[in-house]
Order: structure tokens, then sequence, then C-alpha cells
């Protein structure tokens, strides 16, 4: 597996120096420093010719370089969202709210060793099936209940409940306020008139703090075609 990390500013060297020594566990790993705003050129040269499996792309403040990167890739694109200000907070919600077909997973920066966990854990996961854990108590919210029939519909793939503790687990759905039990492709659903609240902001991201690679908020469109990005990358980068 080749994994291209690309950071906007050598002063993220904090992040992305143990980063890159946490990935050497799944292949080979190239470093570049280069931002979305001041090298736009240099950062479209690197994705389109080095010819990665999957990008790992970190930003703070506005953090508009893994969106950058997803828009000039097909393969899978994580993001980390880097403790410039305000937590993180600002940064993590530049990347996970991404248009639709354009998927970012984002982790926070205290979780960047969940990426390499994440890349050898779904190397085994099966392509017939999605598994995934959510509440079942909270089986009958309508967000819930919706979102499983659309990952169905969209995925052509069966969706299967599942412990957090399975290893074929994808990812988690996970609803407003509580906290996530995967470290996965999580999914964060919630009624569309809670999506205006500011709070339900504070409460999305202190669920990516505690664990977790997210695509958005009520994003199942990018969460199904991230998974089908996951699943391309397992065939061709692992086999």
């Amino acid at each position: 597996m080749k994994i291209q990390v690309l950071f906007g500013s050598a002063s993220d060297e904090r992040v992305f120096g143990p980063l890159c020594h946490s990935l050497e566990k799944c292949g080979e790993v190239k470093m570049e420093v280069a931002s979305a705003h001041r090298h736009p050129d240099r950062v479209r040269e690197i994705v389109t010719t080095c010819g990665a499996d999957v990008f790992v792309a970190g930003a703070g403040l506005a953090a508009h370089l893994p969106g950058v990167v997803a828009s000039l890739t097909t393969k899978p694109v994580f993001g980390v969202a880097v403790n410039g200000a305000f937590a993180g907070l600002d940064s993590f919600l530049s990347i996970v709210q991404m248009p639709k077909g354009v998927p970012v997973m984002a982790v926070t920066e205290e979780n960047y060793k969940h990426i390499s966990d994440l890349l050898l854990r779904w190397k085994n996961l099966p392509e017939d099936k999605i598994y995934l854990h959510w509440n079942r108590s909270l089986e009958s919210y309508s967000p819930i209940q919706k979102s499983l029939e659309d990952i169905q519909k969209d995925s052509g793939a069966e969706v299967q409940w599942c412990s957090h503790t399975d290893e074929k687990c994808l990812g988690e759905i996970v609803s407003p306020w509580e906290l996530p039990k995967v470290i996965g492709l999580n999914l964060f659903l919630c009624e569309k008139e809670q999506i205006t609240s500011s709070n339900l902001a504070l409460d999305f991201f202190a669920k990516a703090r505690h664990s977790g690679a997210w695509v958005g908020a009520n994003n199942i469109g990018n969460f199904v075609l991230q998974w089908k990005k996951l699943s391309e990358m397992r065939r061709s980068a692992w086999n």
C-alpha cells in the first residue's frame, strides 16, 4: 500500500511526524508539505502524480487541504483536523462537512493513530455486507431507520447490525448526545431541524474527539461513497 501524507504547514510536524511513523506498519509512506492556498499547483501535482492508494491530509484553521485533495482524486482521503485554534473545532467542521460526492474521513488530531489501525482492520472487511453498530434501543428513531434503508439501497450491499467489538464492523451510526463505541467509519445522524443548532456542532466535535473517522452529519451519500472507495482500495492495494 502506498500512502501519501500531505500537510499544509511545516509547523504541524508535531502531528505529521508521529502520524507518518504510525502509518509505516501499513505500507510505503511519503510526506509532503504544501498549502492548498499558498501552493495549489504543487498540491495538484502531488495528488495527481504520486500514485498513492490512500491520502492523509492535515491542516488547521480553515483546513481546506483535505477537501482539495479529495476533489483531485478518486482514492480515499483522511483529513486530520489540526488544533490550530478553538481546540480544532474550526478545522474539524471544515474537513468533515464536505459536499456530497467529495467525501473526506475527518479525524481529530489526538486520534491520528486511528488511521493506521483502521486501514489494517478494513483490509479484511467483507464486500457483500456492511456490518454497522448502532444503538438498538434507538432503532425506531426515524433518521436511523431511513439511513439504514438508504445505505442498503445505495450500496447494493446487505446492512447488518453487529457488536461494537466485532472485527467485521465497518463503523457506527451515532445519534445526538451519545458517544461512539466504534473506532471506524462513523456517521452522525440527527433530525433535519437539529442541524441548525450550534450546540449540536459541539456535540458532534465531542464524538469525534472520542474516536472514529467521520464523514459529515446526515451525509449518507458520502458515507456510502467512502465505503465504495475503501472497497476499491482494498482490492487494488492489498491484493
